[in-house]
């Protein structure tokens, strides 16, 4: 069954999380242009507003086809969008895996913590999934920091998990269930 895009929107003073637009394409070609997130997401590298247009298109269609949901991470006042969050729906019932990016330009903000503690709170109390599942290479001390934070458990290593580039690497595996919650 597919994911529900949140009614209402998932909203604080710093994000709100929404449903992609054509008018986001300013935010997939600054995505594009920082030199680690296009190697572990779908981002085109390099940039054309075809590409950007079929990126945001392929946000809607992962709602649609019961694979998850992709949102917007957007500025509250100006309504920018800053980054994405996605919820990815796997082969188990009540399993769902967390992925996020924002721009250079509005990290170390807060707005990444708040955006996945708005929606880590909502799918886990507002739809079936009862475990939520994120990873984090190594070295990338802020997002750890980020799990950490919000409540998300380290599970372990799982070796050689990720491509980047020409490279199989390791992430670490954390999780946040909907008992963690109470």
């Amino acid at each position: 069954m597919p994911l529900p895009y949140p009614d209402p929107e998932l909203r604080s003073s710093l994000v709100h999380l929404r449903k992609w637009s054509h008018h986001d394409l300013v935010c997939i070609e600054a995505a594009s242009a920082d030199p680690t997130i296009p190697q572990g997401t779908t981002v085109p590298a390099d940039y054309t507003e075809e590409e950007g247009r079929a990126f945001i298109e392929r946000q809607w269609g992962r709602q649609t086809s019961g694979q998850g949901l992709s949102l917007a991470i957007a500025d509250t006042t100006t309504g920018e969008a800053k980054g994405l969050v996605f919820l990815g729906l796997g082969p188990r019932r009540g399993h769902c895996e967390l992925g996020y990016w924002l721009i250079p330009a509005a990290r170390r903000q807060g707005r990444g913590t708040e955006a996945i503690r708005l929606v880590s709170r909502w799918v886990l109390t507002h739809t079936e999934v009862h475990r939520l599942v994120a990873q984090a290479v190594p070295g990338n001390v802020p997002s750890i920091a980020l799990l950490r934070t919000l409540g998300f458990s380290e599970e372990g290593i799982m070796r050689q998990w990720l491509w980047i580039e020409d490279d199989v690497v390791d992430v670490i595996q954390f999780s946040l269930l909907r008992s963690d919650l109470s």
